[in-house]
């Protein structure tokens, strides 16, 4: 493994379960959270943090389709591959879910872990960039839900301090 690809795998295992600069990492927060606050939206027309936590998954599952080499899979944006509609009725779903992004996060490292530097400026499938820039976009996709589901369970649990 050359050091670009590397680098890539070890800035995904540090927002994972690491110890980012900004704070929690993705696990860290989501294993805090009480099933209570998954499945509601803090206002009218904002999404849940169930609803978040399965878009990650789901463009995390684009990333690794496109990894495979595959052209064909597409999420459109702002259909129901992008924005599910989900309830997490139990802890099982819950850790079901945790379950599922785990294997996503496992499943990209896998994929990359054999993978050159070279590989990364090739051109995804079906689109008009290259790995690196899928995998960077991971990573900041990663993070800018995890603001919001920091955000959302401040509103829902009516923290101002913390605001």
């Amino acid at each position: 493994m050359e050091n670009e690809v590397r680098q890539l795998i070890l800035k995904l295992r540090n927002i994972f379960e690491g110890n980012p600069w900004y704070g929690e990492s993705v696990i860290q927060k989501l294993d805090a959270l009480d099933l209570g606050v998954v499945n509601e939206p803090p206002i009218t027309g904002c999404n849940s943090i169930g609803r978040l936590v399965q878009h990650v998954i789901n463009w995390r599952i684009f990333a690794i389709k496109k990894l495979e080499g595959d052209k064909e899979f597409d999420i459109p944006l702002n259909g129901p591959m992008d924005w599910p509609d989900i309830h997490i009725g139990t802890i099982k779903g819950w850790e079901k879910m945790m379950q599922n992004l785990n294997e996503t996060q496992t499943k990209i490292i896998d994929l990359l872990s054999d993978r050159t530097s070279s590989f990364l400026k090739g051109q995804v499938p079906g689109r008009e960039y290259d790995f690196q820039f899928l995998i960077e976009g991971i990573i900041q996709h990663d993070i800018y839900h995890l603001g919001q589901i920091r955000l959302i369970n401040l509103l829902i649990n009516h923290d101002d301090q913390n605001l």
